[in-house]
């Protein structure tokens, strides 16, 4: 089936620093970015539902006096329409009004986007690692409205192209990027292994980081926003030992550091939002709940995305820390070993163990359960 792309905007990540954009278009969204707000509030039908959260100072202040009892929706004005999406702001920080910060989000969803920028109180240029979504997916002409850098992930020349048009859109406004790379759907971490790109960004421009963090509740369809405090990353005094143990003090471990930690202060947003907002689950009601999640993040994403081609490598990639890495390779090696039987007696060496781990690593493989999925819904199509 041939497959039409949009027009115009198709061959945006091809454009160098010079003309991603212009600065009349830069200008005419920073001037417009209330109507752009309207507009996609409408669009996505958006009901924002603003808490009233003392102003507390500092982030550990805020989650000392934070109780953990658990919320009841009725607490909340939310709007009963049907396809009703309501978002709950839990909490936003004073901003400086003519400043621009680097927005951080934790991928959450397929509609994390929209959901942020419904919320964020300024224009915040989109970083987009999504070509076919730029190319294919109509709703690439909104994100184009609000303002958007788009790069092909794998592909060298336009990763290195992005700081530089990031740094362009800083000097007048912000961004929205997220540097867990994908969405997370991992079934054991709250926040992947965030990329070192924002702080490198923060480091270079002086801007600071703003934690932006999503708790999805799927079964009420109710988004929970955290927004944190401004973070300075050139005023935090890390020790390195405390992220990396063992590692030798250097610039590479220094901003390392400093993306664990903008990493935590979004896990800890998460945690507290899924302890006040979600309904624990019991794992002996599954009778595989890793394989639950599974299915049900394939089938959500499907049903929110129409994927036209298998990007699933791209689409679908994160950060490996070098010891999931290593754990990997260890895992795949000896899964692989085909050992005789007198070796199998002298050394007690049992593979059978590690072929179990290496059918777990590929229970997790994201892209992998995704490729599975599109290419049955194409045999039954």
């Amino acid at each position: 089936m041939k497959h039409y792309k949009n027009l115009f905007i198709n061959q945006l990540n091809t454009k160098d620093v010079d003309h991603f954009t212009t600065d009349t278009g830069l200008f005419l969204r920073r001037k417009t970015n209330g109507a752009f707000r309207k507009l996609c509030n409408i669009f996505t039908n958006a009901t924002i539902i603003r808490t009233d959260t003392p102003d507390y100072a500092s982030d550990e202040e805020y989650y000392r006096n934070l109780k953990p009892d658990r919320i009841p929706l009725s607490n909340y004005l939310l709007s009963t329409k049907k396809n009703a999406n309501n978002i709950v702001v839990e909490r936003y920080p004073k901003l400086d009004k003519d400043e621009s910060y680097i927005f951080v989000g934790t991928h959450v969803c397929p509609e994390d986007i929209e959901t942020m920028l419904n919320i964020i109180d300024r224009n915040a240029y989109l970083i987009l690692g999504s070509v076919e979504t730029l190319n294919y997916n109509p709703e690439a002409y909104l994100s184009w409205l609000n303002g958007m850098i788009v790069f092909g992930v794998l592909n060298q020349k336009e990763r290195s192209a992005l700081p530089a048009k990031m740094e362009r859109v800083l000097q007048t406004q912000s961004i929205l990027i997220f540097p867990e790379g994908s969405h997370n759907y991992d079934l054991n971490r709250l926040i992947k292994p965030l990329y070192d790109g924002p702080v490198n960004l923060a480091l270079k421009t002086g801007k600071k980081i703003v934690p932006v963090a999503l708790v999805k509740d799927y079964e009420n369809n109710v988004a929970y926003l955290d927004v944190g405090n401004p973070i300075d990353v050139r005023n935090l005094d890390l020790n390195i030992q405390d992220y990396y143990p063992g590692k030798e003090e250097s610039e590479k471990y220094r901003i390392k550091s400093m993306s664990s930690y903008v990493r935590d202060q979004m896990a800890t947003a998460v945690y507290h939002m899924m302890e006040r907002h979600l309904v624990p689950m019991k794992r002996n009601e599954y009778g595989d709940i890793g394989q639950y999640f599974v299915d049900f993040y394939v089938a959500d994403t499907f049903r929110k995305l129409n994927w036209k081609h298998d990007v699933f490598e791209a689409e679908y990639l994160t950060k490996k820390t070098d010891e999931e890495r290593e754990y990997e390779a260890v895992v795949r090696s000896l899964s692989s070993l085909r050992l005789k039987k007198n070796v199998l007696k002298e050394t007690s060496l049992n593979s059978r163990e590690y072929i179990q781990k290496e059918l777990d690593l590929d229970k997790k493989n994201v892209a992998e359960n995704l490729r599975r999925y599109f290419y049955e819904k194409e045999k039954m199509e």
